[in-house]
């Protein structure tokens, strides 16, 4: 999985999973990502492409066991 493939709302909710997860320079990107115009979030995605598609399939573990429960 690619993070360019994955829309608006997928990409916040890695970042929001970065917020709760991941280590002090995740944060300060996921908090770049929120406060960045559309160019410079595309430039964020690309750049970070595998940070935020790992994120984004934690979220998605989280959601898969909150599920389970």
């Amino acid at each position: 999985m690619r993070a360019s493939d994955l829309d608006f709302d997928m990409l916040h909710k890695a970042a929001q999973q970065m917020e709760k997860q991941g280590g002090s320079f995740a944060k300060q990107i996921a908090r770049a990502f929120y406060v960045a115009d559309a160019t410079n979030q595309r430039k964020l995605i690309n750049t970070f492409d595998k940070m935020f598609a790992t994120y984004y399939c934690m979220y998605r573990i989280t959601q898969i066991e909150g599920e389970k429960q």
